[in-house]
């Protein structure tokens, strides 16, 4: 009788242990926070007419940290997400961004488009696309770390400033494939505001009150004036936040100091911390479907950090 008992005590704490471990793997405290998955990367390049060839860095949950270390198979097929930085920025420099997602169980591709200083925003929408493509090759391909880990069906975009802008022009584009987007200190072109007006899926926009690149009254106007009330879409301001607050912090310091952008009233750790949780919540709700990260986009969360001032603005539509 007593081993039978210490046998029932052992398989109780062994549930309870596979419980917590499943429930801290599945939702974290709170989205700012790292996810539960080891990253894996490598590099990977491919050519789009009439632009070039655009570098990239595909990231992808593993068994442990490390360029082309084995998959983590354990939740695959996992969602794909492309992102992108802005003008002159290049992937090395928005680092944050894939790490963070992947570690949430996204295969990520974040690239360099081949013209760093230009104002067409088509070339970042181009390499979104293209980004998707070169995931499904990459996900047929053999000898891919991520060959049959990646759910092509299920994608998400996120770019800043011109990569914003492009990412908006890509979720508005006749060809699109991205199921929900999001959008920091988006530019503002007019081809971006023409795609905005076909975009037809979630779409979160993100700025600092403080952006001097691109002010807040540019996002909210791309917000109230162009983005379809037939489709979900948020914005938020960050209060204290600028534009170079959303690049790798050792860049955003040297952007600072050559007085680039307005001086933030709150640190770069503190705005990335707000952007991820927003972004991650975001993806986790609008392309896996989780319900309990309703709260921190659209519910009491959410409403506290604009009552406690950590947002200065927030406001979305659910249609």
């Amino acid at each position: 009788m007593k081993l039978h008992a210490v046998v029932i005590k052992c398989g109780v704490i062994c549930l309870l242990l596979c419980s917590t471990v499943s429930f801290v793997g599945g939702v974290p405290v709170s989205p700012d926070q790292p996810g539960p998955y080891h990253i894996g990367s490598y590099r990977v390049l491919f050519f789009v007419l009439p632009y070039g060839v655009y570098h990239a860095v595909i990231r992808y949950p593993a068994t442990s940290d490390g360029i082309r270390t084995p998959v983590d198979s354990s939740a695959a097929p996992y969602p794909c997400i492309v992102v992108a930085n802005g003008l002159l920025g290049s992937e090395s420099q928005i680092t944050w961004i894939p790490k963070h997602l992947t570690s949430y169980g996204y295969v990520t591709l974040c690239f360099t488009p081949p013209r760093r200083l230009s104002f067409d925003t088509m070339q970042w929408a181009t390499g979104f696309l293209a980004g998707f493509k070169t995931l499904q090759r990459q996900n047929e391909r053999r000898f891919s770390p991520i060959y049959q880990m990646l759910d092509p069906e299920t994608c998400g975009a996120i770019g800043l400033s011109m990569g914003g802008g492009g990412c908006v022009e890509a979720t508005g584009a006749t060809d699109s494939v991205i199921d929900a987007s999001v959008a920091l200190a988006p530019a503002g072109f007019p081809s971006v505001l023409d795609a905005a007006q076909n975009i037809m899926v979630p779409i979160q926009l993100q700025v600092g009150t403080v952006d001097r690149l691109v002010p807040p009254t540019s996002v909210l106007n791309l917000y109230t004036g162009y983005l379809s009330n037939m489709t979900t879409k948020e914005y938020m301001e960050i209060s204290g936040g600028n534009h170079v607050g959303f690049i790798d912090e050792y860049y955003a310091a040297i952007a600072q100091r050559w007085n680039i952008d307005n001086p933030p009233s709150i640190s770069v750790e503190e705005q990335h911390n707000i952007s991820r949780k927003y972004f991650t919540a975001w993806f986790q709700y609008h392309l896996r479907g989780l319900d309990e990260y309703y709260t921190y986009i659209f519910g009491e969360d959410a409403q506290q950090d604009l009552q406690s001032g950590i947002l200065a603005d927030l406001r979305y539509n659910i249609p």
